[in-house]
């Protein structure tokens, strides 16, 4: 989803996701921790228990009063980040390709555990495939092997 999206031209039913998922979550990742983070005064606070009360979901009122104020969909990542919801951040944040993953060369050491045989995916003369294995996503890594530079010149000299 394109983060320059106003909140208010969201569709229906992916905000409907989002309001249930904050409602249901308790204290920081409920709809008081987002409040906390949003809502410029605690008279939109106490109008939110209200609708509670009475069964509404005070998630959506407090968003749509938010998303008068020409917030958007990026506006609504940062918070969900600031708040550590990764499961309502699932909404937002598009996944696949463009969705990065940082990899770390001690990511690669530790997934492929040393370079451990029983990872290599296949071999050649130039290098070696691995499989690594980082959370619940699976990599491919390449290590080109390294020749020595004696047999190099020797090889380059006859």
């Amino acid at each position: 989803m394109d983060s320059s999206m106003y909140l208010y031209d969201v569709p229906p039913v992916l905000m409907e996701k989002f309001c249930k998922i904050i409602d249901s979550g308790d204290d920081s990742l409920g709809w008081r921790g987002l409040a906390a983070r949003i809502v410029p005064s605690w008279t939109e606070v106490r109008r939110a228990e209200r609708l509670e009360a009475i069964g509404k979901s005070p998630t959506r009122e407090l968003i749509w009063s938010w998303a008068q104020q020409n917030k958007t969909v990026g506006d609504l990542v940062k918070v969900l980040e600031d708040m550590g919801h990764y499961r309502a951040l699932q909404l937002f944040i598009p996944q696949g390709r463009n969705h990065r993953l940082v990899i770390t060369y001690s990511d690669v050491i530790e997934g492929t555990r040393h370079f451990h045989q029983d990872m290599k995916i296949s071999e050649g003369s130039f290098s070696a495939v691995y499989r690594v294995i980082k959370g619940n996503e699976t990599f491919a890594v390449k290590l080109f092997k390294q020749v020595l530079t004696h047999l190099l010149h020797t090889v380059l000299h006859l």
